[in-house]
């Protein structure tokens, strides 16, 4: 048996939001989207990271990424989620140029500044990194590396897996009433798969008796086989909870078998990485990343909005279609349709637990298979009570 590190206050008070912000949201790294949305020229997407409105936008062939205001007088760049649309301001036409400074102002007479004065006008910037097709943000003046923030076994399954994603993106994004921890530690708690989603997830899934996933075989693999890219990757096993917690020991990696059918689908993919399995990425702080046998994909976020809201944003995509076929929006609609059932299963019972906590003196017990999620709120508290001291 484990106890939880975490106590019930920190998903509910306030202040404990607040620390978060500081330590946390401002100072990793945040998934922001996918490059294959981003790949014309002038194409953007923007986010609200925790109240700090972001902006990255293809500009010249390159990513970059802003804060999404107008130095002028605030005003949101881009107002749309999606789009192709120059860095130019809608309410007063000030137009900036790939590096964030001011390249155009309409009726410059009227501001009565002078050129030295122009040239010291530049958009916020923040540090931006692409994985494979995944673009992460980071909003710190001083940026860690990445590579301190997750493991080189989980960056090359990102990068390997890429290649094989197709065009077509389905993107959603809805609210839901609790805290976004408990949703990393949904998707690190493998055992409720069988319970909450028992006529979704669980019948696709290989469980043996004892409750544990079956093993996955490598042979049907484009990305596990032997002589393949990930022929070694070391898949993450339960979290060691002898010694002080690593910020790239809480992300993990999985994969476990999964039996296989052709649905009438199947013979419009070119080509599959991994049939007969499952895997699944799950980034600290809010995101998770997985395939369904190589054929579709997944992306969720769960980003923080108050101690006990999240806006959750959700993408799905399919391995690339063989030459020849044509865009299968209807496919895109089904597979999203399904992710979303298994969703708000987890949603309901979050939001129930998320009421629940908010009179708790505790958060409970926890197994060793939950050693994971203590692993997490170990390295929280220290995190956090440090910020507390400083």
């Amino acid at each position: 048996m484990l106890t939880p590190a975490l106590p019930a206050a920190c998903y509910t008070q306030p202040h404990w939001f607040q620390r978060e912000k500081e330590k946390i949201f401002s100072q990793l790294w945040l998934l922001a989207g996918l490059k294959r949305q981003l790949q014309k020229e002038d194409s953007f997407l923007t986010r609200d990271f925790c109240g700090t409105p972001v902006l990255v936008q293809n500009t010249g062939g390159e990513l970059r990424a802003f804060r999404n205001t107008c130095a002028h007088r605030g005003m949101p760049l881009q107002t749309a989620p999606f789009g192709t649309r120059k860095m130019v301001c809608p309410y007063h036409g000030w137009a900036y140029d790939a590096n964030g400074g001011l390249r155009g102002l309409p009726n410059a007479a009227i501001y009565g500044m002078c050129d030295a004065e122009r040239q010291n006008i530049s958009l916020h910037r923040f540090a931006l990194e692409t994985v494979g097709d995944f673009v992460f943000v980071n909003l710190s003046q001083s940026p860690l590396p990445l590579t301190q923030q997750f493991s080189p076994d989980l960056l090359r399954l990102l990068e390997a897996a890429s290649p094989f994603f197709d065009a077509e993106v389905s993107y959603t994004h809805f609210q839901a009433a609790y805290n976004w921890k408990l949703n990393f530690e949904n998707i690190l708690d493998w055992n409720h798969a069988q319970f909450v989603h028992r006529n979704t997830l669980a019948p696709l899934i290989a469980i043996e008796k004892q409750g544990t996933f079956h093993a996955a075989d490598n042979q049907r693999s484009r990305l596990f086989v032997t002589g393949s890219p990930l022929s070694d990757i070391v898949f993450s096993g339960d979290a060691d909870l002898s010694g002080p917690i690593k910020l790239s020991d809480i992300s993990r990696i999985g994969r476990a078998a999964m039996p296989y059918r052709p649905h009438w689908y199947s013979s419009l993919y070119q080509d599959p990485c991994d049939l007969g399995a499952f895997f699944a990425c799950n980034l600290f702080p809010n995101a998770n990343f997985g395939s369904i046998h190589g054929e579709s994909f997944y992306l969720q976020q769960y980003m923080p909005v108050a101690p006990d809201r999240i806006e959750y944003h959700s993408w799905v995509f399919t391995t690339r279609l063989k030459p020849g076929v044509p865009s299968q929006p209807h496919l895109l609609w089904g597979i999203h349709h399904a992710e979303k059932r298994v969703i708000d299963e987890d949603s309901a019972l979050l939001e129930a637990l998320q009421r629940s906590l908010q009179q708790a003196e505790s958060t409970g017990i926890m197994g060793q298979h939950e050693a994971p999620l203590v692993a997490m709120g170990r390295w929280y508290m220290a995190h956090l009570a440090e910020a507390a001291a400083t």
